[in-house]
């Protein structure tokens, strides 16, 4: 059972990376170890997504007020010398991050395992901050071992269905129907989606190696 909840590092990143003159940025997605073991030697993954908001791909799609929706995927992995490795678990957390252009704000809504956080930011400078932040991710290795993280991101801009799913969860109406909605503004939301051309993106990585030592 996943029970692995995100908790924010007391440490942000120190500082983005930028392209050379000419270059595009792109979006990236780092995963590194918390520097402070356990007793046992285990240590817990740290996840960062950079250059989100520097990448014109995504800084476009919110600034024409489409929804970014950032799915996460952590997986753990035991390394076996000779063998393949050994899936033990996963746990997973999503991201949704919102333009509200006539209250010039952003409003992201984090949905964990425990339930969702919302968050509201002035300025898209506050908003690239918290993004960019180090996350620790609270899922550790089960047993002795060697082990290793993978984290998958998916990126997407959200469908009119899925606001509304997002709108029931929050509301605590999991089960309920769709709220209903102009079937004209449904109409012109799904021409806006295929017109515009958003971008999807998954991108992968993967921590270096630690061994957990038996207790």
């Amino acid at each position: 059972m996943r029970q692995a909840l995100l908790v924010i590092a007391l440490v942000l990143s120190g500082g983005l990376v930028t392209s050379a003159p000419g270059q595009t940025t792109r979006v990236g997605l780092v995963v590194g170890l918390d520097p402070q073991a356990e007793a046992n030697g285990a240590r817990r993954a740290l996840v960062q997504v950079q250059d989100l908001l520097r990448d014109p791909r995504w800084s476009t799609a919110l600034d024409q007020s489409f929804p970014i929706r950032l799915t996460f995927r952590l997986e753990i992995w035991r390394s076996r010398e000779g063998w393949i490795d050994d899936f033990q678990r996963a746990t997973e957390w999503s991201t949704v991050i919102q333009r509200e252009p006539l209250e010039d704000q952003y409003h992201v809504t984090r949905i964990l395992l425990s339930g969702a956080e919302e968050f509201r930011f002035a300025t898209q400078d506050l908003l690239d901050h918290w993004i960019s932040a180090t996350n620790k991710v609270d899922a550790l290795p089960q047993g002795a071992g060697t082990f290793y993280y993978t984290v998958t991101v998916r990126i997407t801009a959200l469908s009119d269905e899925d606001m509304e799913e997002l709108e029931r969860f929050l509301s605590g109406q999991t089960g309920a129907p769709p709220r209903e909605r102009s079937s004209i503004g449904r109409s012109l939301r799904r021409f806006l989606l295929r017109m515009a051309g958003l971008p999807w993106e998954e991108l992968e990585a993967k921590s270096g190696k630690f061994t957990v030592r038996k207790k």
